[in-house]
């Protein structure tokens, strides 16, 4: 589980190979795609992704 600070940080950075942001849930394909793409840990970071 992160701590407070590091979902903190997460939230703050804008671009990172760990968040994937959306501008809408509606659209469940692009959705389904970052799932698939997050499913492969390419950096071996070995921490939870976050959307």
């Amino acid at each position: 589980m992160l701590s407070p600070e590091e979902l903190e940080a997460l939230f703050l950075d804008l671009e990172s190979d760990r968040v994937e942001r959306k501008r809408s849930a509606a659209d469940r394909s692009a959705i389904r795609q970052a799932i698939c793409a997050f499913a492969n840990d390419l950096p071996d970071h070995r921490k939870p992704r976050r959307p």
